[in-house]
């Protein structure tokens, strides 16, 4: 039988992504609007999806980081 998660890791997780999804939503604004005006107007996307996946990709790897320093490891 599968065990059931804590629900402070649950909490945890759904606090993880979405603090992950905020960061894209304005590290891809920021590297949209820099892209755009200091690199050339097509790389305006690229710029922004490249700055909201490293936005997304640090703070998930910090909150992991994190959880596991306080609470030592993976156990539930």
């Amino acid at each position: 039988m599968a065990a059931t998660k804590s629900p402070l890791r649950e909490r945890f997780e759904v606090e993880r992504r979405r603090a992950a999804m905020l960061t894209f939503l304005l590290t891809g604004a920021i590297g949209i609007i820099i892209g755009d005006t200091w690199i050339n107007s097509w790389a305006g996307i690229p710029g922004g999806l490249i700055g909201g996946g490293a936005g997304y990709g640090f703070i998930y790897l910090y909150e992991s980081f994190m959880w596991r320093r306080e609470h030592g490891g993976n156990h539930d």
